[in-house]
């Protein structure tokens, strides 16, 4: 998987999801929406992280904002 693919698939279910909110303002919040977004992208990090070569400590250092600068970097930026 190419980095920008892992981006793609990574930020869509997102995306999805605030259109989803925003479009439909009167439906009660889709709950089962939210939790395939997380699903999906814990998928797609999980598949990412493989690719890369990184441990799962290491990726959860990588998604924690100012812990693990080289190990988010591998994950969201390597070439493979």
């Amino acid at each position: 998987m190419k980095r920008y693919q892992f981006w793609l698939l990574f930020w869509l279910p997102w995306l999805a999801l605030i259109v989803t909110v925003i479009v439909r303002k009167d439906a009660p919040f889709p709950w089962v929406f939210a939790i395939n977004t997380i699903v999906l992208n814990l998928i797609a990090t999980n598949m990412r992280r493989k690719q890369v070569g990184l441990s799962f400590p290491a990726t959860i250092k990588a998604m924690v904002p100012g812990l693990g600068y080289h190990e988010w970097k591998r994950l969201y930026f390597a070439k493979p």
